[in-house]
């Protein structure tokens, strides 16, 4: 049931078999806030309702879904792309985009309708606000106090990784922006010393080699082979890769190794030349990943690299065992071939920095 509260735009919404402990406002721009407490659990009512998180379905990709809440305004969409179309209440809708892993949020022109629209993640940039009538938006936001709602500017500006992207939104004299950052398809988001980073595990038909994967990373993508900043980008690419080596034929399998182009080319200085302190290990090479500070993902194979005194083997893979999946470490190979008796080069590791909207 919903009964109008201090002011006409303003509601608050009662639930049944819910005891509230306590109740007190808050004033923001002029704005009067209602909190209501269940126990530890606050249910804020923000230009309408803040929901706080329930649950959320196994496969959803939110980090640190308990601090995220569905915010409630009187409202419609004022700048969009596209959205699709739900055959669903207000309230299923809302619960909907929660657990949606792209969608940021929803519209319904009418609430006593069973229609409304909804926006994933790039495909709409503002909402206006309204003092009143049957149009809300609910937009997904997060907030790091599990018991209240944001409140301020500052509060109600967040950054939130999803499945490919990361969103903000900023609100302003009664328009909340959308800004979002985001991956192409297949590609993941990591967040790094120096930026954000788009990774994606790209497989191909036909073997290829370094410098064909290089040529494919730029002109498909328009990226760079990637580099291995941290542990995590290393156990992200072994949980990609692996079904993928599932799939592939038994011609395929009969390599003892499998590998993905990474970035690194070894350094002038440490081509035909024996193991030192300036040639020994991952500072053999130089890297032009540019968001790369780090190296603690090159995570080198039994007794790799061990080209340094070859005059070839220039370049860096990540490679698999085809009996097992398992990843066995990266290594460094020939630049310029696309399979030798043991090997075969299936695919590359593309990065890209994120799409700003």
């Amino acid at each position: 049931m919903e009964t109008p509260f201090l002011e006409s735009f303003f509601l608050s919404y009662y639930i049944e078999n819910w005891f509230f402990l306590s109740h007190f406002h808050r004033t923001l721009n002029g704005r009067n806030l209602l909190f209501y407490y269940h126990f530890s659990l606050v249910i804020a009512r923000y230009y309408g309702r803040c929901r706080p998180h329930a649950s959320s379905s196994s496969n959803t990709k939110i980090q640190n879904p308990e601090t995220y809440k569905m915010i409630i305004i009187y409202g419609s969409p004022q700048s969009f792309t596209t959205y699709s179309n739900e055959s669903l209440t207000f309230e299923e809708c809302v619960n909907y985009c929660f657990e949606s892993e792209t969608c940021v949020a929803v519209y319904n022109s009418d609430v006593t309708t069973t229609v409304c629209q909804m926006f994933d993640l790039g495909k709409i940039s503002k909402v206006k606000e309204t003092n009143g009538g049957g149009a809300k938006v609910a937009m997904k936001m997060n907030s790091t106090d599990p018991l209240q709602c944001p409140l301020t500017a500052e509060e109600n500006t967040f950054s939130t990784e999803m499945q490919n992207g990361q969103y903000n939104i900023t609100p302003l004299n009664g328009i909340w922006t959308f800004s979002s950052r985001s991956c192409p398809l297949n590609f993941t988001m990591f967040e790094r010393p120096l930026g954000f980073w788009c990774i994606g595990v790209i497989p191909v038909p036909n073997l290829l080699s370094q410098e064909t994967g290089a040529s494919l990373c730029s002109s498909v993508y328009g990226g760079i082979l990637s580099g291995l900043q941290t542990l995590d980008e290393y156990n992200y690419i072994i949980g990609i890769v692996q079904p993928i080596l599932e799939q592939v034929t038994e011609t395929i399998k009969s390599y003892g190794t499998l590998g993905f182009w990474i970035n690194g080319s070894r350094k002038p200085t440490c081509k035909q030349t024996v193991t030192s302190a300036t040639c020994n290990g991952t500072n053999e090479f130089d890297f032009t990943d540019p968001l790369l500070s780090a190296y603690d993902g090159y995570v080198w194979g039994k007794d790799q690299p061990s080209g340094i005194g070859a005059t070839d083997s220039n370049c860096i893979h990540f490679g698999f065992n085809t009996s097992t999946y398992q990843s066995v470490g990266v290594d460094d190979y020939k630049c310029t071939v696309a399979n030798t008796t043991n090997a075969g080069f299936l695919g590359y590791i593309c990065g890209v920095r994120p799409t700003i909207r």
